[in-house]
Parts: C-alpha cells; structure tokens; sequence
C-alpha cells in the first residue's frame, strides 16, 4: 500500500492514527476524495480504484515504445512514477510491455503543423533537436563527433577525438542530461552529462553546449559543438573528451 500511501500524503491525508483512521488537517473546501474521519482504511484494490478514478479524469493514450520505461515515461512526460503504476494497474516495472497501450496523466504533447510543410513537430513541453547525425556506431553507442578517435584511455574509462572546434557533437545514445555546465569544471570546460538507465556519457571541451539539465534527448540528438575549454592545448587543442562511465567504454582500442 506504500503507493497508495503516498499519493493520499501528497493530497493532504499524511497522519495516520493508531487506531488505522486516517484524516486530513489541509485547510481547504476541496477534498480529494469524500473520506469521513471515522471511515477506516481501505484495502491496496479500493484505494488503487479511487485514485485510477481520480486519475482518469483527465488522461490520454500512449503506445509503450522499445525501451521505455517507467521512469523514462515520467520523465518524458512531466509525470510520476507512482501515478502512472496506479492508472495502469502495474505491479512492477516487468508488467510495461513494448507494444501495450497504457494511460498518461494530463494533457497529451502538442502537435504544431508548421506553415511551409505538413510536418508535424512533437513538443512533450521541452523542445528536442531533430536528429541531424549519420555517423559510426561503436557497438550501440553512436560515436558522438567525426574525427580521429585516439582509442587510449585515461580519467575515467575515456578517450579523445581530435576535431575541428565548431564540429557538431551528438548524444551517443537516448537518455536525460543530467550535467549541462559552463566553465571550468575540474578541466572538463564546458562539458554535458547523460544519464542511459545503466550508465551515462560525459562530453568534454565543448565550445558551446545546445541542452540543458532535465532535456531527454534521443540517439543522435545534437548535444553542443567540439571546442578547447577546460584543459587543452590552446588553439591546437579542440577535441571531444568522451567518457563511459558504469560500462565499457566502445571507442577505447
């Protein structure tokens, strides 16, 4: 019932008495649900109905794609895990299924139709780039910049690709960024980080970086521009500083 539990804390029914009544001390004319102080708990299946009928006042359809998850759902779509295990019924992470339709929470994305063509642009409520890059795969990563990758490794399970400052740089794989800073930052300058479920990818020496902390970005996603920033070899010293961290690192030789 811990689910259940949580969501009524977040709608004000967070003290629990001894004798399993339960009462709500918000101070407002609402209520979510029409609970008496003396009424007492309910069983995980009732409380799972009230709140699945809660949340399906305003809902929408989705299509569970290869690789989603709950947690990149939530993500993806400003949501939380919790409500989305309980509108759905699910019991654990298992039961998401690729192929099975499940319900959202809230508004669907807006579609925008563009004036010069009939192409349609998905916005979840954060801006994604198109994907603009044909580069080599190294395993399932996509080699995030075209360059001369110098295979050796150093700091932390990472390799350098010599290219030209301003080279376009791409996410190696679909994740969340979870760094995206300016500066110094230990050496790595301008640098971005990508949380992958099992792993992440850092990016290093960017002379500009195009996403922000929170942004999911897909494969292939532009992520920033090659530059010299942190610590490099001056003007001769533009490169991408590609770490693997949590696995192998593919571009390592």
């Amino acid at each position: 019932m811990v689910l259940a539990q949580d969501f009524l804390s977040r709608e004000g029914f967070d003290n629990f008495k001894e004798n399993n009544f339960f009462y709500s001390d918000k101070k407002t004319e609402i209520t979510p649900f029409d609970v008496s102080d003396d009424e007492k708990i309910m069983s995980d299946q009732e409380l799972w109905q009230i709140i699945s009928q809660k949340l399906n006042q305003k809902t929408w359809d989705y299509k569970v794609k290869r690789g989603d998850t709950l947690w990149s759902l939530s993500k993806k779509f400003k949501v939380k895990v919790e409500d989305l295990m309980i509108l759905n019924n699910l019991k654990s992470e298992k039961e998401l299924v690729f192929g099975m339709k499940i319900k959202i929470p809230g508004n669907p994305p807006k579609i925008v139709e563009t004036e010069k063509s009939s192409q349609q642009v998905v916005i979840p409520g954060i801006f994604r780039k198109k994907y603009v890059a044909a580069l080599a795969q190294a395993g399932d990563l996509l080699i995030p910049v075209s360059g001369f990758n110098w295979g050796e490794k150093h700091g932390y399970n990472a390799t350098d690709i010599a290219a030209p400052c301003g080279e376009p740089v791409y996410a190696a794989q679909e994740g969340y960024v979870v760094i995206s800073q300016d500066g110094w930052n230990g050496g790595y300058g301008n640098y971005v980080v990508i949380y992958h479920q099992n792993f992440s990818t850092l990016y290093g020496h960017l002379s500009l970086r195009t996403v922000e902390e929170g942004e999911y970005v897909e494969k292939g996603d532009l992520i920033g521009y090659v530059g010299n920033t942190g610590k490099t070899k001056g003007a001769t010293g533009c490169h991408l500083h590609f770490e693997v961290r949590g696995r192998s690192n593919p571009l390592l030789r």
